[in-house]
């Protein structure tokens, strides 16, 4: 689900306020680029004359059977970033939390502080780019962070090639390739959804990672290989085998070429359409060429298994 600008209903604005307190009055707010799950705004909170920027995070749409498990999922995230904060990563805080949303104007929600930087999709140096993330990679892998196990999300059994493929073969190939008990046991608390437009950048650096929603115990070749199949989608094969370099460079070990097949299978045609979505005019998006460009980047993690 993609959320409009909506501005956040009065009842959530007021929950901002009473969770701040100290006569804190929202007087402005934005609606922050992506928002395929959520919508996330940046509110400006008055306190006299004094100013704070804050995030809020609302989880709207839930169905009556969906809302219990919603509800664990925010309660999750919420516990998710006190825990990254205390392991030192660059998460924001948690400022508070409506798990139900029952005193938040009826969507879950989650209210953090704002990170400094932006989103950077078109780099001046992409070697230095594609270095920082590695090291922010690294950074969460090796965290003591207790979380959840991780859940799979392709099952290798109905995975089918996409409509836009001109090489069903390759599919076939991946799919008998997971369907085949694989990878390595390694497990890392690994952020799960570890992509460029979760990573935020001041002067060149990577100086903050947003969306901890899905953060878990598992494969840290999961979230190499989802980062790659978001860089190879966008900007090609080339460019995805260069950040796996990278990883293997700042981390001394390789990385496991099942979990990060595992990972890259998951594209589908619907990537086609939401990733101009989440891109927002920030790039330019070839969306013809990107079941190619993931192909390409299929048959090179083939080769390493």
């Amino acid at each position: 689900m993609h959320f409009q600008a909506r501005r956040p209903p009065a009842a959530a604005l007021a929950w901002v306020e009473r969770a701040l307190g100290d006569g804190a009055r929202v007087v402005a707010c934005r609606r922050l680029t992506g928002g395929l799950v959520a919508a996330v705004h940046r509110l400006t909170v008055a306190r006299g004359r004094n100013r704070q920027v804050v995030v809020l995070r609302r989880y709207a749409g839930a169905t009556a059977a969906s809302s219990a498990a919603l509800a664990d999922d925010v309660a999750r995230e919420a516990r998710t970033l006190d825990a990254a904060v205390a392991a030192g990563l660059p998460a924001p805080a948690l400022l508070a939390v409506s798990a139900r949303g029952d005193d938040a104007g009826g969507d879950p929600a989650i209210l953090m502080t704002r990170l400094r930087g932006l989103a950077s999709l078109s780099p001046a140096d992409p070697d230095r780019w594609l270095r920082e993330i590695a090291v922010a990679a690294a950074k969460i892998h090796d965290a003591p962070v207790a979380a959840p196990p991780f859940e799979r999300w392709l099952d290798p059994a109905r995975l089918t090639a996409p409509a836009s493929s001109t090489r069903p073969a390759l599919w076939q190939t991946v799919r008998e390739t997971l369907r085949e008990d694989g990878g390595s046991s390694e497990r890392s608390f690994i952020h799960r959804d570890f992509q460029h437009f979760n990573f935020l950048w001041t002067r060149g650096r990577l100086t903050g990672v947003v969306d901890w929603g899905a953060a878990a115990l598992g494969p840290p070749a999961l979230d190499v290989g989802h980062c790659r199949l978001n860089l190879a989608v966008l900007f090609g094969a080339e460019r995805a085998e260069r950040f796996r370099l990278a990883y293997e460079a700042e981390t001394g070990r390789a990385v496991d070429a099942w979990w990060d097949l595992h990972a890259l299978a998951a594209y589908g045609d619907a990537w086609m359409r939401f990733i101009p979505i989440q891109v927002d005019g920030r790039a330019p998006v070839d969306t013809d060429g990107m079941t190619a460009r993931v192909e390409e980047l299929l048959a090179a993690t083939l080769r390493r298994l």
